[in-house]
């Protein structure tokens, strides 16, 4: 595997940001993050565009058992006095909070593992690489939810258009997002079913109501890739 191939280098990155790199797979990108300055600042970047994710969910308490499980790390052997003087002690519970933090917006932010059926995310950036909406989809419930992150100045005569950016293929409009709130898109069946094998999403300025053409005719505000979870 060549490793200093940009493309695998983001894929990677993005996969370890996302904590869907598993395995020897995410040993031995650690070893090479020790070692590659670049490649640190590729996964920072990557943690960077998916923390907005964390928004487009909303909140839920973590069950009773995890509160038991710290409780229990953090519970004393030996005197309190001995136990809360050990420099020991203070970076095991740094690294439980930290770990306990990430794990929650995995586990319950993006939770893959309680979902029967694959869901797909993408964060749409703009031009300067800032994070403005989020698309959220699971496969068979035959729609899209659109968040927005950062609020467009919309004129009155203009929309906004998402498209599914096909290999090879002309885009495909999945309909009109707004320029702030939340809404949810339903998929005519084709889309619903070719949907996974998408790699990206955009969205374009056109005339109210939608391009006039089938096509984009405006600029291109936001774009990101479409990714599994």
């Amino acid at each position: 595997m060549n490793y200093r191939d940009p493309q695998l280098r983001d894929r990677l990155a993005s996969e370890y940001a996302l904590g869907t790199l598993h395995g020897l797979g995410r040993k031995r990108f650690e070893q090479l993050l020790r070692d590659d300055a670049d490649l640190r600042r590729s996964v920072v970047q990557w943690q960077e565009r998916l923390t907005p994710m964390a928004q487009a969910v909303a909140p839920v308490n973590p069950p009773q058992r995890v509160w038991r499980n710290i409780e229990k790390r953090i519970q004393t052997s030996t005197t309190r006095s001995s136990l809360f003087e050990s420099l020991n002690f203070w970076r095991g519970l740094a690294m439980v909070a930290s770990s306990f933090a990430f794990g929650l917006l995995l586990f319950f932010g993006m939770a893959p593992q309680r979902e029967a059926a694959p869901t797909y995310v993408a964060i749409l950036a703009d031009t300067k690489n800032q994070p403005a909406m989020t698309v959220r989809y699971t496969q068979g419930n035959g729609e899209l939810e659109v968040r927005v992150i950062q609020t467009a100045a919309l004129a009155g005569d203009r929309s906004l258009e998402l498209w599914a950016l096909p290999h090879n293929a002309a885009p495909q409009s999945l309909g009109l997002v707004p320029a702030s709130g939340i809404v949810k898109l339903p998929l005519p069946a084709p889309s619903a079913s070719t949907l996974p094998d998408i790699p990206a999403l955009a969205v374009s300025l056109e005339p109210k109501g939608g391009s006039p053409t089938g096509a984009p005719t405006g600029p291109v505000l936001y774009s990101g890739t479409l990714l599994k979870i």
